[in-house]
């Protein structure tokens, strides 16, 4: 390939990506949007109950739906031909929609006994029978988009992501707001827009791949996805499962509702910073890894991500008690508690996403199964021990532990066959950092007007230390990172691909430790309907 083709290619994924990128936080957007609604016209009761009722949609739709996007972007690839692309995407759309309708059946057959063992009763049967609904066409408005993105038309991805939040947007206003039906006014807002938007994106993908079903096809695509069940309901356990032990061991629904908000706030720094930074790192991470200054980049790349993880995570733990006290009623203001050692558990996700190179680079992916289930029984373990007597507070220090764990088993693993070398001393100096500017934060005082200005003083002090002092940022990276912010003179891909002399701005003898990669996260199907 050419130069200028290479550079072309390049253009595209970060042009496309970004749009992607874009459509995907919209879609997503929805449960932020509305956070200020929902905590003033839901109490944490109903929060927890729409949280746990998610719960149980999200599981079901990791067992049937097998998780087949992935499945169809590999073997859509695998014909040059028309018409056997469009039977992939069609076969793909019945198995989907006629396994998922089974998940609904056995749904509304156990919903009293499901909603007495996850809610604790039965009162809520008739609201997950309904909410099961949207499992059938939440999923085929996945498997379209899934389409959508093999054809490259990110716009049409962007369109239809804008068409479901303006829809969803609406419909929960009127009834949550409007009519105050609380968790029948979600699922409601939840199951309408889903038709809707569900009903045009099937007609623009059949109208075009027509609509055949090929039993060879059905089962390439189920026998690829069927192992990757299993690591995905851990992978959900481990970030979702926490809910359940509350609701059992804890302080029932109400500390459910608190402990989701709490964690809402923590999936914003994946939004804000890792999504956009692995949208270009996965592509320029195996490029770097065969050049000559291969270290020094992988350094560089990684000191870049964690300044703004932490700077991010800073920013909102120091402002969520104030956001709290503005945007919510005082029966969530609790929450303020969770979101900072939440905050830990993503950047551990993060870090661990970008250590993984040994194992990537070798093949080696069973470590990352290995390290999921020593994981799986760290937090079951954590959540014995520590919800009893802490609550929310041991919930989220369990889940921090064993995301911990988690990087520091599968970073080992992969430190052996390719160490990166990275600097843990900087890395370690800046969470010091960013713990005193939250433990200062602590000191703000209780009027909300002084809480923000002093706040705000802490957030400012800290992100000109972080940036300009010396001992956290190398020299080089500072210079590039001032160019970027000042002079607007180096984009984030540029930051990130830039070449440094082996050992530029590091001390003599800095070494890294060693790290671990990023769970995969799972992605509920219901989550973009639920607060």
């Amino acid at each position: 390939m050419s130069a200028a083709s290479s550079d072309k290619a390049t253009s595209k994924i970060v042009s496309h990506g970004t749009i992607y990128l874009a459509g995907n936080i919209m879609r997503r957007m929805v449960s932020f949007i509305m956070l200020p609604i929902y905590t003033r016209f839901l109490t944490p009761e109903h929060y927890g109950t729409l949280e746990l009722l998610s719960m149980v949609l999200d599981i079901t739709a990791i067992v049937f739906g097998l998780r087949i996007g992935e499945a169809v972007f590999r073997f859509y690839f695998d014909y040059d031909d028309r018409k056997n692309r469009d039977e992939v995407i069609s076969t793909s759309l019945i198995l989907v929609g006629g396994l998922n309708a089974l998940g609904v059946a056995i749904l509304l057959a156990a919903a009293g006994p499901l909603s007495e063992f996850v809610l604790g009763s039965r009162e809520a049967s008739g609201q997950l029978a309904l909410f099961s609904f949207t499992l059938i066409f939440q999923s085929i408005t996945e498997m379209v988009l899934v389409y959508v993105r093999a054809q490259q038309r990110p716009w049409v991805f962007v369109g239809f992501s804008t068409l479901k939040l303006a829809l969803q947007l609406s419909l929960n206003i009127y009834f949550v707001v409007v009519l105050r039906m609380a968790v029948d006014g979600v699922i409601y807002s939840a199951l309408i827009s889903s038709v809707v938007v569900t009903v045009p994106l099937l007609w623009y993908t059949l109208s075009q791949t027509g609509l055949r079903f090929s039993l060879p096809k059905a089962r390439s695509l189920a026998s690829f996805s069927a192992p990757l069940v299993l690591t995905s309901l851990v992978s959900f356990y481990m970030t979702f499962g926490d809910r359940y032990f509350l609701r059992v061991f804890g302080g029932g629904l109400d500390e459910v509702g608190v402990y989701a908000l709490g964690y809402r706030f923590g999936f914003l720094l994946s939004f804000i910073v890792g999504d956009p930074f692995y949208s270009i790192w996965n592509t320029e991470k195996y490029v770097a890894a065969r050049q000559p200054n291969a270290h020094a980049r992988f350094r560089s790349a990684f000191l870049l991500l964690t300044s703004a993880l932490l700077l991010v995570t800073v920013g909102i733990s120091v402002y969520v008690r104030d956001v709290l006290r503005i945007m919510a009623s005082p029966e969530f203001w609790g929450a303020y508690l969770i979101v900072p050692i939440v905050l830990v558990v993503y950047v551990f996700q993060n870090w661990t996403s970008f250590v993984n190179m040994g194992v990537l680079l070798h093949n080696r992916t069973g470590e990352i199964a290995r390290g999921t289930i020593l994981a799986a029984i760290l937090i079951t373990v954590g959540y014995f021990a520590l919800i009893p007597p802490f609550g929310g507070v041991g919930a989220a220090i369990a889940t921090a532990v064993a995301f911990g764990g988690r990087m520091a088993w599968i970073g080992w693993r992969a430190h052996r066959l390719y160490p990166l070398d990275l600097p843990w001393g900087r890395a370690a100096s800046m969470v010091g950092l960013s713990a005193a500017a939250w433990g200062l934060s602590l000191l703000a005082p209780e009027p909300i007007v002084w809480s923000l200005a002093v706040n705000t003083g802490i957030v400012a002090a800290y992100t000109l230390t972080l940036v300009f002092a010396p001992g956290f940022l190398p020299p080089d990276l500072r210079e590039t990172i001032r160019a970027a912010v000042f002079r607007r003179g180096a984009s984030l891909r540029e930051i990130v691909a830039r070449p440094r002399a082996p050992g530029a701005g590091e001390p003599t003898g800095e070494r890294g430790d060693d790290a671990g990669p990023r769970p995969e996260e799972a992605a509920p199907t219901t989550r973009e309907a639920a607060p």
